[in-house]
């Protein structure tokens, strides 16, 4: 979840008519795909949960969780989902509008999206008319091969997502350590020397309005990347 969630959904059983209570709203719905249980909670499935995510939030807020199931959770022992098996799925979803959300961000998700902030960035990316990057692109240089979160071949473009507690700051952050802060401007002169320009954006830089001239939108502006007319 990106930002807090408006409401919790709870799927009911015949006969609930849209109950409110709250945060809480009760909906009656057939179930996508058998319950699944965690600490002995019943828990819609990974894939029922993220297409409900996309067929209600923001496109922009469903994309990382849409990402994030794609990739194999080695911690919880969990297989990638299959994007043929989640579009199949969404079918069953209720009303066509829902559907076609659903569709969306299906379609939007990579694989090689990989945080949260990365997959955040993607959708604002999109949703702001600029060109669609390549994801994890190497770069040969005379200190080592690197890799950036986005790149833009044609415009000669390298993007990177700097994470809160990579460098110190949110509620789970570190003291950035000296050592780690030398090692990222290495790597960025590595990569600046290779001919490519780069830009660094935060948490902050995303949320904040596309007019901001410290926000995402205007960094890549004045970096030269080009924005199309239509969304």
């Amino acid at each position: 979840m990106i930002g807090k969630s408006p409401e919790v959904l709870l799927l009911a059983v015949h006969p609930t008519h849209g109950r409110r209570r709250g945060d809480l709203r009760w909906a009656e719905r057939r179930l996508l795909e058998p319950v699944t249980t965690w600490d002995g909670v019943p828990l819609t499935s990974r894939a029922h949960t993220v297409l409900d995510m996309a067929a209600y939030l923001n496109f922009e807020r469903a994309v990382p969780a849409m990402d994030h199931v794609l990739r194999p959770d080695p911690v919880r022992s969990l297989p990638g989902l299959r994007q043929e098996h989640l579009r199949e799925l969404a079918e069953q979803l209720p009303g066509r509008t829902k559907r076609l959300r659903a569709q969306r961000v299906i379609d939007f998700a990579q694989v090689l999206s990989e945080s949260a902030g990365e997959s955040y960035s993607r959708a604002v990316l999109h949703l702001h008319g600029f060109p669609e990057p390549e994801l994890q692109h190497g770069f040969d240089t005379s200190s080592g091969r690197f890799r950036t979160d986005f790149y833009w071949p044609e415009h000669r473009l390298a993007g990177e997502f700097d994470g809160a507690v990579k460098y110190g700051r949110g509620k789970e952050s570190r003291a950035p350590a000296w050592d780690t802060l030398v090692r990222e401007k290495r790597r960025e002169d590595a990569i600046r020397a290779t001919g490519v320009g780069f830009v660094r954006w935060s948490w902050n830089d995303i949320t904040r309005p596309p007019q901001h001239p410290e926000g995402l939108v205007q960094r890549l502006v004045r970096a030269g990347l080009p924005q199309s007319r239509h969304r």
